[in-house]
């Protein structure tokens, strides 16, 4: 099985791929793509990904880009219901918790603080009431969260899809709070998603995937 997976540094969408081709085993080729050098733009990348993201990956010539797709795909080549095990109950309760995570943790809570603190023209102030507003709906999400662990992670003893899309985030509001003070991120998660997200750091596989710019 030839499998490239073409990756950047830094994108929460990719690095939930990246976990998961470690977590189920699947060998790949790991092809790093530079966002300041506009790598995803170049003829030659375009040329297998018209949209120029990544993810991307190419199995055996196929060519597929989609966070989401990706995880379902892997799923079904590794033998299926690894990633969204158990009965089609659960396996659509994993694809619940996702859509969750992306439209009100993401979407609500992260997103507009990673925008009034990093996107805004240098010099112009951050607006304090979204920053809160997105503070609120964190904590919100973050405790809504830990009650859907079931064990160790939020389909039970193993990770699952649901875990690795929502661990990117999780790890964006620590960085977030490290990196830029007055967020007011820092310490902000609760105890069960702290200790969660321990436990996907503690992975054997987890510090290859880590951000190697994150760690200055």
């Amino acid at each position: 099985m030839a499998l490239t997976f073409y990756h950047g540094h830094g994108s929460p969408y990719s690095w939930r791929v990246w976990l998961a081709l470690e977590h189920l085993g699947l060998p790949y080729e790991l092809k790093v793509l530079s966002f300041a050098d506009k790598d995803l733009t170049k003829p030659e990348f375009v040329a297998i990904n018209p949209r120029h993201q990544v993810p991307t990956i190419v199995h055996d010539g196929f060519a597929l880009w989609e966070s989401l797709a990706i995880l379902e795909y892997l799923d079904e080549i590794a033998g299926g219901h690894r990633l969204f095990p158990g009965t089609a109950q659960e396996r659509a309760r994993a694809w619940r918790l996702i859509r969750e995570d992306e439209e009100h943790l993401d979407g609500k809570g992260l997103t507009p603080i990673y925008d009034e603190l990093y996107k805004k023209p240098e010099g112009v102030a951050p607006d304090e009431a979204r920053l809160e507003a997105g503070r609120r709906k964190l904590v919100e999400e973050m405790e809504y969260f830990g009650r859907e662990l079931r064990g160790d992670f939020l389909a039970g003893s193993q990770p699952c899809a649901a875990d690795f899309v929502l661990y990117p985030d999780i790890a964006y509001v620590k960085r977030i709070g490290q990196k830029k003070p007055q967020s007011k991120l820092e310490g902000i998660l609760p105890a069960p998603i702290a200790k969660w997200a321990a436990r996907i750091e503690s992975a054997p596989y987890f510090d290859k995937t880590f951000p190697p710019h994150w760690r200055s």
